[in-house]
């Protein structure tokens, strides 16, 4: 997979493993999939395609487990999950004992389609949530492409993927917050989020209306902590923001959590499309 650099607003989950950052990342991962806006995406999002007809269920960057074990929970279906990172599959096993017979899980860089580990037998649902921002244009075309080939006929591919236009974030001063939340020096690609409509289209698959979910937060976890954190680092690097405003971020934060005025909140789309 190409080093693409994350848009503002999420996580650098580039080398993970050559940085030894995988299980710390997985942690991270695995306590926001805890919290109870997550349980509701899934009932929301995710549970309306798990029908009695989908046996087979194939989930690409699994991260910490948690939507494959959520998914083989839910249904009769056995669950197949990959990651790239080895330490992040490590700790889906390890956090998968009691759905060890209906969850397997394998490391496989997604760009790299001859190297699948699970054989040529089709899938009913094949899910991705969140990797698309890290795959280049061509890249993301090119998953499509190969993933739409391994649904059965009636299958369904699907991305769960966060709107990066939507995030929200109660901050009282506004010139410290666009300096490190500007949509202006966001990169965002053309396949991010609804953009992945298209490519699903272009394979004749027949597309499902987008469904979306507001997610909010107003508590400041180990995961926003971590991605808030990466964003004013970022504008610090880029010259965006001084390093007492850095500071003043930090601690103006602390005091929303403090005065519990704490708010951030970032729409999730699931784009969907149904092999004929």
């Amino acid at each position: 997979m190409s080093h693409v650099h994350p848009a503002t607003g999420l996580y650098h989950y580039r080398d993970l493993d050559a940085k030894n950052e995988g299980e710390e990342a997985a942690r991270r991962m695995q306590a926001r999939a805890d919290e109870p806006a997550s349980r509701d995406m899934f009932r929301t999002l995710v549970s309306p395609l798990l029908g009695s007809h989908v046996r087979r269920v194939l989930e690409i960057g699994c991260g910490s487990g948690a939507l494959a074990r959520r998914i083989a929970s839910d249904g009769r279906a056995a669950v197949f999950a990959t990651d790239k990172s080895a330490a992040m599959v490590a700790f889906a096993r390890s956090r998968s004992v009691d759905d060890s017979s209906k969850v397997s899980f394998e490391t496989w860089d997604a760009t790299s389609p001859s190297t699948f580990p699970f054989g040529d037998e089709p899938f009913d649902l094949i899910m991705s949530s969140v990797m698309v921002p890290y795959l280049s244009a061509e890249e993301c075309a090119a998953l499509v492409t190969s993933l739409a080939a391994r649904l059965r006929p009636g299958g369904t591919l699907a991305f769960l993927e966060q709107d990066l236009m939507t995030d929200a974030l109660h901050f009282p001063n506004y010139a410290l917050f666009a300096k490190v939340l500007s949509r202006d020096t966001r990169k965002v690609l053309p396949s991010f989020a609804l953009g992945v409509r298209p490519l699903l289209r272009n394979e004749g698959l027949a597309l499902a209306a987008p469904q979306s979910f507001l997610w909010t937060d107003r508590s400041y976890g180990a995961y926003l902590r971590n991605l808030l954190g990466n964003n004013a680092d970022d504008a610090v690097k880029d010259g965006r923001l001084s390093p007492e405003e850095r500071i003043e971020w930090n601690d103006t934060l602390e005091a929303l959590v403090q005065s519990g005025d704490f708010y951030y909140g970032l729409v999730y789309h699931l784009i969907a499309g149904r092999k004929g």
